[in-house]
């Protein structure tokens, strides 16, 4: 019985080992993030002046893993609900009063089995340049409380900056937080950095139809000149009208006839045989 139990136990925590949230390698559309420069406890705080009182929300949050539970010393509804990823507590400050905490639940994280989703909008393979962590908490007079955290790859910021808050809205905690460490590793997972020949490898283009493209083109124009200023020569000078204003007339007339003899010419050397030609009487 001791040893089912024991093997239970066991089982148990090697589940909760292998399904636990690896914050060093956080896939993203494919895409492998270390989020692990970001594994601490962050605590942001606002104040707000509520005569005759000041109101103080505080959120605790720790994006890789749930926040450590709290003394003994601090009473247990004052509280962040155990497995919590991120708390929101709101404290009430009076003069001559002792501080006395009005709100307190879990934003995100309810449970031991709790982790959070990462969702990115990308195109293709191209790699997120931002993305969110989204994770659910406790349910607040029938609304379920849920942390957003927008991640943007900034470079030139710290890890070490904290993230802003956007708003608290409908049960929804807003962030923001622009940190190196939401910029995809360079391998990009199972990417694999390019080689030397990849490298210069380039696309090769044909050459061979921009010649003959040109010759053409060529042709077209000499041949349009040819036209156009024949035409012009022939009825400003000649003073010539009609279709005999089209130069070399004449010549363009025969043209049908010379290369149909000139063809039959080269076919008889061809065949090794000459053929006697007509001539006009």
């Amino acid at each position: 019985m001791r040893s089912s139990f024991a093997l239970g136990i066991l089982a148990s925590a090697l589940a909760l080992t292998a399904s636990a949230f690896d914050c060093k390698k956080a896939q993203v559309a494919g895409h492998t993030y270390d989020l692990s420069p970001l594994s601490r406890e962050i605590t942001l705080e606002s104040n707000a002046t509520t005569p005759p009182t000041l109101t103080s929300t505080r959120y605790v949050l720790n994006p890789c893993a749930p926040l450590k539970a709290e003394p003994d010393s601090v009473p247990e509804i004052d509280r962040c609900p155990n497995g919590a990823w991120a708390c929101r507590l709101v404290t009430n400050f009076k003069k001559d009063e002792k501080p006395r905490i009005t709100e307190v639940n879990a934003v995100a994280g309810k449970g031991s089995k709790d982790e959070p989703v990462l969702e990115a909008k990308t195109s293709g393979s191209d790699k997120p340049s931002e993305f969110h962590w989204i994770m659910k908490g406790a349910e607040v007079e029938k609304t379920v409380w849920s942390t957003d955290i927008k991640f943007v790859c900034n470079k030139s910021a710290k890890d070490q900056d904290l993230p802003t808050v956007v708003g608290f809205k409908d049960g929804v905690l807003s962030l923001e937080w622009a940190v190196p460490a939401a910029c995809a590793l360079g391998g990009g997972g199972d990417e694999k950095p390019p080689s030397d020949g990849d490298k210069e490898k380039k696309p090769v283009e044909s050459s061979g139809g921009g010649f003959f493209s040109t010759m053409f083109s060529l042709f077209v124009v000499i041949s349009a000149l040819y036209l156009v200023l024949g035409v012009m020569y022939n009825y400003l000078i000649v003073r010539a009208t009609g279709l005999d204003l089209i130069p070399n007339r004449a010549f363009w007339r025969e043209f049908p006839y010379l290369c149909s003899d000139f063809t039959q010419h080269v076919w008889g050397m061809v065949n090794g045989r000459r053929r006697g030609g007509y001539s006009v009487v």
